[in-house]
């Protein structure tokens, strides 16, 4: 989270969500598909991912007005045995398409033990750990992985310059009874390429050591993202991180079946979701009974020595008890959430 600037405002999640809600119905879809969508996004607010909040609306509305996003999509379920399932997201929101195939998913691994899914061709799918959590509330572990197929390349591949990989997040998550969820959600990028997007909205530079110009020399100004020729988000942890997104690419678009940022590459202008997951019931491995008190202990170490430390999930929680009477919005995004309003003629919050 950053320190409210001088332009910047402030606005209660409730307005915030009414808001953005109808902000997505004006442009065509019906009330629950909004409420999924806008809630969702609101959510990721709320936890401090400003990256996957409300930011994301004008990218999603202009796409709806470009043809790229449908409305009103459905999960098609290509195939299916008893733990895997195959779905198609018919490039709708991402948001109502994985709500509904992570339950698909929960329910097969209740039966089974554990299940895989392999959804193709959805748009963008929004905060990952949200999937995480809906299993987790299943009482499930789970574990996610994505590639970003469709839009340009952001991040370079280790040792090269140019963009040839999307942020590639992975996510796992783990129920523990009588406890909130356990959940890291993490792009493969050092940022996630939103946060760039946060940024450049703000004005502000990036961290060092992030992003490097179209020549592959070292820049904290975000707009380089945004200039033509493009620079790029350089992979976390270097050629180990680079490594985990070539995998989560292939996992996620070619054992998917979605195709990968190769096939996608360069002829669409839409933000392509393909993903594995895998849901795992604890009763079926005999430790439902055990995983809080292990949890329980492990946290108890990892915390035993100095500083403040926290367990995945935490800096989330620790946002959403902040921001929960008001969420701050940059200038700039707020600017242009202002100008979308104008366009679809929806009533701006005062």
């Amino acid at each position: 989270m950053h320190a409210l600037g001088k332009t910047d405002i402030e606005i209660a999640p409730d307005r915030l969500r009414t808001f953005a809600r109808a902000l997505v119905a004006a442009a065509g879809s019906d009330a629950a598909e909004a409420a999924c969508v806008a809630d969702n996004l609101v959510e990721a607010n709320l936890t401090g991912h400003d990256s996957h909040g409300v930011g994301m609306l004008p990218i999603y509305l202009d796409a709806v007005k470009r043809g790229k996003l449908a409305l009103g999509a459905t999960p098609k379920i290509v195939s299916e045995t008893l733990a895997t399932l195959v779905v198609d997201g018919q490039q709708g929101y991402g948001q109502t398409i994985m709500r509904a195939a992570t339950d698909l998913l929960c329910a097969k691994a209740k039966i089974a033990g554990a299940a895989v899914l392999a959804l193709r061709n959805t748009y963008h799918i929004g905060r990952v750990g949200a999937w995480a959590e809906q299993a987790a509330a299943h009482g499930l572990a789970s574990f996610f992985v994505v590639d970003v197929a469709g839009v340009d390349a952001k991040v370079a591949p280790f040792g090269g310059i140019a963009g040839r990989l999307g942020t590639n997040p992975i996510c796992l998550g783990l129920p523990v009874p009588g406890f909130p969820p356990i959940v890291a959600d993490m792009a493969t990028s050092r940022i996630a390429v939103g946060k760039v997007r946060v940024a450049f909205n703000k004005g502000v530079p990036v961290a060092p050591g992030i992003l490097i110009d179209h020549e592959g020399k070292p820049t904290t100004d975000p707009a380089t993202m945004y200039t033509q020729p493009s620079g790029a988000l350089l992979a976390m942890a270097e050629h180990k991180g680079y490594a985990l997104s070539a995998l989560i690419e292939l996992f996620a678009g070619a054992l998917g079946g979605g195709g990968t940022i190769a096939t996608w590459q360069p002829s669409e202008t839409r933000i392509i979701n393909n993903a594995i997951a895998v849901a795992i019931d604890p009763a079926a491995l005999g430790t439902a009974e055990t995983v809080a008190a292990e949890a329980q202990k492990l946290e108890a170490w990892l915390k035993s020595g100095q500083g403040d430390v926290m367990l995945p999930g935490e800096p989330e929680r620790r946002a959403r008890a902040k921001r929960a009477a008001s969420i701050p919005i940059d200038a700039g995004n707020w600017g242009q959430l202002v100008e979308l309003a104008k366009s679809l003629g929806v009533a701006v919050p005062a």
